[in-house]
């Protein structure tokens, strides 16, 4: 007899995962999906790791699949774009264990650096099977179903929480199971699907094997389509008029909170699978005059559907995000009511969310690195250096990106992960006469950056590299990678050696400790001055795991503002960035805080003046 938890919507998928007999789980972390994978640590006997990106990631359940296992790969939508080369095809093939991908999405970018709808790659574009949660209850139950319903049609399927529904909490079950039901490895040669390969199929009239497989695939996709009719995750509602409501996944989740507002029962259909059921769909729109469709983030189910409505010649309004109400950002319960009183301008709302008036000013949130971080120290030197030499410094993604926002205001670009390297080769290929660096953390150069370095290298251009080491994926929450020497367990595990490698490649390594200042500053200055590639490897661990595990970074010192040296130029907040670090306008002077300084005494070194000691 199982039991009830409140958990994460995160880990109700993984329990889904988890009594679907999944053997193998692999993923790379990133907001909102990181505690998927990681709720696999808990169990026994199932393979779970931290893999060196995406794409690798479904390599790795790929492979698993085709040996008759289920397996999970587990990413954000960033990481999606990365493992699409492999995912067109996958498709084609099929599988042979159950093959679900989690891609999550972050409507608004609250934890990326865009917004983007997966559903447009993974359905529109590979023609896979989506599932569109509306609630944490149900991402489990799809994750359940999704297994079944992969080997039976032998196609991987794809489930699309967005943020609201992997960071949401809901008493889950959690239902009983047995390991010794779920199927053992068995490896089946299948050359004719697992070789994607341009030769003739004699028995299809000679036409070549990727448009043999392409043919399966839009065979397999109609067969998804009447499968789906009679799915649980479509359903429709009864209510008054001739205006319908269509909810797509958290969309449904966003009606039903505003229904309880509106001072009349609206006709709802709960999309949240893709393909779409026509049969259902065309039901409901009749005695319709509009319906508006609620989905993130892109039109997707309200372009099906006005494309539906064409085949059948039904005359009907359908409106949503492709310009009724806001076509980016984060739908709310808000926009459902203001959407639904544009439609119908009768429509009475009994109660409307209204924001909180205050009557303070609150300040703008800041990105910036931990206090004590060695990082702050690096991106201090980094910023002498490319002031001193006029240079230009390409960002990447990781704690030290901060470093591009003020007060800083370091780094030029900030795009994907591991295109800093890259875009610095282009940048100097140019023409361009100033010097170039590029900065990207450890487990970003494992991910993506390794190529760009090599080929940086190769290509014998010049640029400096920052390597910012800190032994851990610090950003998405201090998970291992290929340098931290532990795997997801916490288990010894082998490390790859920075310094090697880079000597491998053919470019100049140079070893850091950003704690340093002295040595560091001059470190970057002989780098810039070298000619090819610099590599500049800063080696600290993180300061905010390592402090909590004991480990002693420098001596403790406490620093203080002689009030009266102090002349309020603010270089050192400017220049440095630490938030102990406070400017006083009333008095125009900069003072420590004692509460949130750590007493590492880095910011002492900045003060020309000599009023920080």
């Amino acid at each position: 007899m199982g039991e009830k938890k409140y958990v994460m919507g995160n880990f109700a998928i993984t329990r889904g995962a988890v009594e679907s007999g999944v053997q193998v789980a692999a993923g790379y972390p990133g907001t909102p999906s990181t505690e998927i994978l990681e709720g696999f640590a808990e169990y026994q006997g199932i393979h779970a790791e931290w893999s060196c990106n995406e794409k690798v990631a479904l390599e790795v359940a790929l492979g698993a699949s085709l040996s008759n296992v289920r397996s999970m790969a587990v990413m954000k939508h960033n990481g999606t774009n990365v493992s699409t080369d492999l995912l067109m095809h996958l498709n084609f093939t099929g599988i042979s264990g159950g093959l679900v991908v989690i891609s999550a999405d972050d409507p608004a970018g609250h934890s990326s650096q865009n917004e983007e709808d997966s559903r447009i790659l993974v359905h529109t574009y590979a023609n896979l099977p989506v599932f569109d949660p509306s609630n944490a209850i149900e991402a489990k139950s799809m994750v359940k179903d999704a297994y079944e319903l992969s080997e039976k049609t032998e196609m991987c399927f794809i489930l699309r929480p967005v943020m609201r529904v992997c960071h949401s909490r809901a008493v889950i079950p959690f239902e009983d199971y047995d390991e010794a039901s779920f199927p053992k490895a068995q490896w089946r040669d299948d050359r004719d699907r697992y070789i994607m390969s341009g030769v003739e199929v004699p028995e299809l009239g000679g036409i070549k094997r990727p448009q043999a497989r392409h043919r399966w695939l839009n065979n397999k996709y109609k067969e998804l389509q009447e499968l789906f009719e009679g799915s649980p995750y479509n359903h429709v509602e009864d209510g008054e008029g001739n205006i319908g409501l269509v909810g797509c996944g958290i969309g449904y989740t966003y009606i039903k909170e505003a229904a309880g507002m509106l001072g009349k029962k609206y006709p709802i259909l709960k999309l949240c699978t893709l393909p779409i059921p026509k049969k259902k769909i065309l039901g409901f729109l009749q005695d319709k005059e509009k319906v508006i469709v609620f989905e993130e983030l892109e039109p997707v189910v309200e372009n099906l559907i006005k494309q539906l409505c064409q085949e059948n010649r039904i005359p009907m309004e359908v409106l949503g995000r492709s310009g009724f109400y806001p076509p980016d950002g984060e739908l709310t319960a808000q926009m459902v009511l203001d959407a639904v009183k544009k439609a119908d301008p009768e429509v009475k709302v009994i109660e409307e969310f209204q924001p909180r008036k205050i009557d303070i000013e609150i300040p703008v949130r800041t990105r910036t690195q931990c206090v004590g971080c060695s990082y702050r120290s690096l991106l201090y030197n980094v910023k002498r250096i490319a002031r001193r030499y006029k240079g230009i410094v390409f960002g990447d993604i990781g704690c030290h990106d901060a470093g591009s926002f003020k007060p800083l205001e370091l780094q030029s670009t900030i795009y994907c992960m591991g295109a800093s390297v890259g875009m610095a080769t282009g940048a100097f290929f140019a023409g361009e006469k100033r010097p170039v660096f590029s900065i990207i953390g450890d487990s970003t150069f494992f991910h993506l950056g390794l190529n760009g370095l090599i080929n940086a290298s190769y290509q014998n251009g010049k640029q400096v590299v920052v390597l910012c080491d800190n032994a851990t994926t610090a950003m998405t929450g201090f998970q291992p990678h290929a340098g931290s020497g532990i795997n997801l367990y916490g288990e010894s595990a082998k490390k790859v050696d920075l310094n090697k490698f880079g000597e491998a490649i053919g470019v100049s390594v140079h070893h850091v400790d950003p704690y340093d200042n002295k040595r560091t500053y001059e470190t970057l200055k002989e780098a810039v001055q070298e000619e090819g590639v610099s590599l500049v490897i800063s080696s600290r661990a993180c300061y905010l795991k390592g402090s909590r595990e004991g480990i002693k970074f420098f001596e403790p010192r406490e620093v203080h503002v002689d009030q009266e040296r102090c002349n309020g130029c603010m270089v050192c907040i400017n220049d440095f960035g630490c938030p102990a670090l406070i400017y006083e306008a009333d008095n125009k002077k900069v003072h420590i805080d004692e509460l949130t300084c750590v007493h590492c005494a880095m910011c002492a070194v900045v003060c020309k003046r000599g009023a920080i000691s």
